[in-house]
C-alpha cells in the first residue's frame, strides 16, 4: 500500500507472516552478539546477555530486534559460518519464541537459512544478497529483505571511497540488486532499501545521503537508515567515544524520519523512542 505525498511512500512491509505497519517510523534495536563491534562489542556477546538486551530494547520501544554475529566495522575480521551460527541462532530462536519481530544481520546464506528456521522474519544484508546462494535463500524465505549499498567490503570500504554521482550510483545499485532478487522470485513487498550510511562513504557522502533521504524513499520501497553512533556522527558532534554519541545519533535518526525514512536502526532505543514521541505529538497537533 502507498499513500500520496510529494512522492509515493509505502505504508506496509511484508516480513514472512508479519505485515509491519510503516504509518509511523519503526525502531530497529541493535543486538550485537559480537566481541568486536565498534560501539558495544563484547557487552552482549553471551547468549543470556544478548537475549536480556533484546528484551530490554523491546520494552523500551523497539519494533524490530536486529541480531548480528559478525562485526561490519571498517577493517573487521571475517567470522566463520559455524561461529556466526553459534553466536546468532540461539538468540534469534529465543527472541522469536517470545514473539518479537527478529531480523538477522548477515550476508552468509547458511546463517540466513539457520536464522529463518529459528524464527527470523527479516534478513538484513550489507552485501545485498550478492554472496553465492544468498539470492536463493532470500527468494524462498518470504522474509523482509534489506538490501544495502556498500562500496568495497568492510575490510576495504574506507580506503578513499569515491563517486562521480553519489546518489545516482547508490540508487542504480539498489535497483539492480532489487531486479536480481525479483528475477529469483522475491516479491516487491518484501524489499527494503538502505543507502549504507558509513559503508564506503566519506563524511560528506554520509551527510549527503541523510540530507537527500527523500530521494531513496521516493523509490517506493520501505527505507532504512542506520547511522547510530557511527564515525561521521561522532565527527559532526566532536565526540570520539562511540558510547557517548547518543544525543547526536538520536538527532540523526529524527532527521532521517522527518525526511521519510520508515525504519531507523539504533543502539539507543529508549532515547530514540522518546524523541519520536515528541515529534509525532507535534505532528498530531492542530
Amino acid at each position: 500500500m502507498v499513500q500520496k505525498d510529494n512522492f509515493e511512500r509505502v505504508t506496509t512491509w511484508q516480513c514472512r507472516d508479519r505485515v509491519l505497519d510503516l504509518s509511523r517510523p519503526l525502531i530497529m534495536g541493535i543486538v550485537n552478539v559480537t566481541p568486536d563491534s565498534f560501539s558495544d562489542g563484547g557487552t552482549h556477546n553471551e547468549f543470556e546477555a544478548a537475549v536480556a538486551w533484546g528484551k530490554r530494547l523491546a520494552e523500551q520501544g523497539a519494533d524490530i530486534l536486529d541480531v548480528g554475529g559478525e562485526s561490519t566495522r571498517p577493517g573487521a575480521a571475517e567470522v566463520s559460518v559455524e561461529e556466526e551460527i553459534h553466536r546468532v541462532v540461539p538468540v534469534v530462536r529465543e527472541l522469536a519464541r517470545e514473539g518479537f519481530a527478529v531480523s538477522v544481520d548477515t550476508s552468509k546464506p547458511e546463517v540466513m537459512q539457520a536464522s529463518l528456521e529459528a524464527g527470523a522474519c527479516i534478513l538484513n544484508d550489507i552485501r545485498a544478497f550478492e554472496l553465492p546462494g544468498a539470492e536463493e535463500v532470500a527468494a524462498q524465505s518470504g522474509a523482509g529483505l534489506v538490501i544495502m549499498h556498500m562500496q568495497g567490503t568492510p575490510q576495504t570500504m574506507q580506503n578513499r571511497p569515491d563517486y562521480e554521482d553519489l546518489l545516482g550510483e547508490i540508487e542504480a545499485y539498489l535497483k539492480a540488486r532489487e531486479a536480481a532478487l525479483l528475477a529469483k522470485g522475491v516479491r516487491l513487498e518484501q524489499i527494503c532499501w538502505d543507502a549504507g550510511f558509513g559503508f564506503g562513504k566519506t563524511f560528506e557522502h554520509n551527510f549527503s545521503i541523510l540530507k537527500h533521504t527523500e530521494r531513496f524513499v521516493a523509490g517506493g520501497r520501505p527505507y532504512l537508515m542506520g547511522l547510530s553512533r557511527k564515525t561521521s556522527i561522532g565527527a559532526a558532534a566532536n565526540q570520539p567515544d562511540p558510547s557517548k554519541r547518543i544525543v547526536s545519533s538520536v538527532a540523526g535518526a529524527l532527521l532521517a524520519a522527518e525526511r521519510g525514512a520508515q525504519i531507523v536502526r539504533v543502539h539507543d532505543v529508549k532515547e530514540t523512542r522518546e524523541a519520536f514521541d515528541v515529534w509525532q505529538a507535534m505532528q498530531a497537533a492542530r
